[in-house]
């Protein structure tokens, strides 16, 4: 059985390495699906980032029109005392 067996002793290095080459080649799969998933969340972010700037932006107009708004009412009240005040 020995004599079957002898041309298996010069592949032996390759079948020691094969383990850690399909354990490498499967860490090397999940680095690049984390990789891909994190430059979709990259990318999710940076739009939510954009999203959440035009709503400020939009919140600081409303708040400019709202106290322009305010003041030409202020000023209407002190030229007719009639127009009721805003409790």
């Amino acid at each position: 059985m020995g004599e079957h067996v002898e041309f298996l002793v010069p592949l032996m290095p390759l079948f020691a390495t094969l383990p850690l080459a399909v354990a490498a080649a499967w860490i090397a799969g999940r680095i690049l699906k984390h990789r891909e998933r994190n430059s979709a969340d990259r990318a999710e972010m940076e739009r939510l980032r954009q999203e959440v700037e035009s709503l400020r932006a939009a919140h600081l107009e409303l708040q400019e029109r709202m106290d322009f708004t305010e003041r030409v009412l202020g000023q209407l009240r002190e030229a007719a005392p009639r127009i009721p005040a805003r409790d």
